[in-house]
């Protein structure tokens, strides 16, 4: 099956233009493709600006509140969120309902290697919230600058832990 992903990393800072030109941008980009389509909400690695902004936000990271609702209303079928070690509110994914989500249980900014019972357990906390049949486990966000070594132990880890979570929550 083909697969358009846009990646967007304005969504988690500019929230409230976000849900308005931002999810019609993507509506816009999406136009006349009939492919599924997903969104990758990134929230930012590396840059100083993104890393400030981000300690000023609290225990928390509500700010999905804004767009999700505007993503559920959109023709976007996938959205890909980052949540292992993410402070975005597992709840939020709620308010996607009808899209498939695609949930991070791999931290791509860390080289530690997560286990599989780690994956498995953010697996059942998104499950809560978001459909078994709409749950994809994923990577945060890309693996690009990563030591290949790590990156493979990383996506072993996501196997595994998605074929635990499979025995876990069948």
């Amino acid at each position: 099956m083909d697969i358009i992903q846009f990646d967007e990393p304005a969504f988690n800072v500019y929230m409230e233009d976000a849900a308005d030109w931002g999810v019609e941008a993507l509506e816009r980009a999406a136009q006349g493709l009939t492919c599924k389509t997903a969104v990758h909400i990134c929230y930012g690695y590396g840059i100083a600006a993104n890393r400030d902004w981000k300690n000023t936000l609290g225990h928390e990271w509500r700010q999905y509140e804004k767009v999700f609702p505007a993503l559920a209303q959109s023709s976007i079928q996938q959205v890909s969120l980052e949540c292992f070690h993410s402070h975005v509110p597992m709840d939020l994914m709620a308010l996607l309902a009808g899209k498939e989500v695609m949930v991070g249980v791999i931290d791509v900014a860390s080289d530690v290697v997560e286990t599989p019972e780690e994956v498995a357990d953010t697996i059942g906390k998104a499950l809560r919230f978001v459909p078994k049949m709409k749950l994809i486990a994923c990577t945060n966000c890309g693996m690009a600058p990563m030591n290949r070594d790590i990156a493979l132990r990383k996506l072993e880890a996501l196997a595994q832990g998605a074929a635990l979570a499979r025995q876990r929550y069948a």
